[in-house]
């Protein structure tokens, strides 16, 4: 763990300098993003790749000519990259749309239409909107029961408990997040997994917030399905689904009579934004170069292992900067941090921070930062439930810090100064 955090952050500068979005200046200083649960910035390698698809690769699919084929396969490529990106077993078993929330409407329209009036689907009140409205809307449409999963409001963590209590023979979705995208915590999806398979159910798991800050692995965890947007994990704006093979096959899509009846053809629906596409593979071949170099993976490892010693070094370095938020604004007068703030339990969460601040809204807070130069968020952004259940909702929701690897100690820093003063009244 030592030598990974060491390579991560001995390097922190060679890293910086491959996003060029961070040399951006507010006055003297660096302009600090701190808004990447909202979506993080992307390396130069990303930017290089959308330009030359578009300048010479731009065409639809399945052409009988030469730059429709040089598009196809880098729709291809994209797709296998993706495939060892989450540890799925092919390519066939990983989807591209535009985004997290559409991809999830679809699927679950789609799953929809095999329930019944009685069936019982399972949410929680930790996760985004986009892994909760989806299914209510099948109360509706088909008849069917959701039941919730309450949260431990001491930290921000799903009661267990009260999923089993409501796992029944008649559950057939369980719907769960990785991680929360408002206070970090990582949920322990293999258990989930193995207490919703137990009861007859799939699993449709948001990877969203997880899947910049840790390995993915869907054959570890064995879910049905699972789902992330590149441009939270230094890619363009695109959605990508995971689905267990057998899963997409037997499920009835959405789509178009000549389009294939084959996954994933007939998950991607019209035609595929293949300039985003190209770039996710800059993306990609950035994560691999971190690595095999700063990540301390081999020049013979696999892609898969490049990949997984990237996100693991990810990990640990972000653990490094997560307990120095932790401590600066842990001293900040009238600052209220909400979720797992345990250094001994920083493996349950993801550097992402929220917070409320007594004399001063949410929006005022994130404007004051914003003036200053730092980047964060503030309201539910779509926690919806989440922020409800902690009734915050009516004042304005909280302060989002998200920090990712790019991130520095020195801008925790002046963070820290930023809120001194804010909480002084300056």
């Amino acid at each position: 763990m030592k030598g990974l955090m060491s390579g991560i952050d001995a390097a922190r500068d060679r890293i910086r300098s491959e996003f060029p979005a961070l040399s951006r200046l507010h006055g003297d200083l660096p302009y600090s993003y701190l808004d990447g649960p909202g979506g993080t910035q992307v390396p130069r390698r990303t930017i290089d790749a959308i330009a030359r698809y578009l300048e010479r690769s731009n065409a639809n699919h399945e052409g009988a000519f030469e730059t429709s084929r040089e598009s196809d396969e880098i729709l291809a490529r994209a797709h296998d990259a993706a495939a060892d990106y989450l540890g799925a077993g092919s390519a066939s078993e990983v989807a591209f749309g535009q985004n997290m929330t559409t991809i999830t409407f679809a699927v679950s329209r789609a799953i929809g239409r095999t329930l019944h009036a009685g069936d019982e689907i399972v949410v929680t009140r930790l996760d985004h909107d986009a892994n909760v409205a989806p299914w209510l809307a099948l109360q509706e449409e088909r008849g069917v029961a959701i039941r919730w999963v309450e949260i431990r409001q001491e930290d921000c963590t799903l009661d267990l408990d009260g999923l089993e209590a409501v796992l029944g023979p008649r559950t057939r979705v369980v719907a769960v997040g990785l991680a929360s995208n408002a206070v970090g915590t990582v949920n322990p999806i293999p258990r989930i997994v193995e207490m919703a398979h137990a009861a007859g159910a799939m699993t449709y798991v948001d990877a969203v917030h997880a899947a910049p800050h840790m390995p993915i692995d869907v054959t570890a965890l064995d879910t049905d399905f699972l789902v992330c947007s590149p441009y939270k994990f230094f890619g363009p704006h695109l959605g990508l689904l995971y689905g267990k093979r057998e899963r997409l096959e037997q499920i009835a899509s959405y789509k178009v009579r000549p389009a294939p009846d084959d996954a994933p053809g007939k998950w991607e629906t019209g035609t595929l934004p293949g300039e985003s596409i190209a770039g996710l593979l800059g993306t990609f071949d950035y994560l691999e170069w971190l690595g095999r170099v700063p990540g301390g993976a081999g020049d013979g490892a696999k892609r898969r292992e490049a990949f997984a010693a990237a996100m693991t070094a990810i990990r640990a370095s972000e653990r490094g900067l997560a307990l120095t938020a932790l401590e600066t604004m842990s001293r900040i007068p009238g600052l209220h941090l909400r979720g797992i703030l345990d250094p001994a339990r920083f493996d349950e969460r993801v550097p992402t921070f929220a917070f409320t601040l007594d004399g001063h809204s949410p929006r005022e807070v994130a404007e004051k930062l914003g003036e200053r130069g730092i980047a964060v968020w503030d309201g539910d952004y779509y926690a919806y439930e989440l922020i409800r259940a902690m009734g915050l909702a009516e004042t304005g929701g909280m302060v989002r810090v998200g920090l990712a690897h790019y991130n520095t100690p020195e801008e925790i820093e002046r963070l820290g100064r930023a809120l001194r003063e804010i909480a002084a009244g300056n």
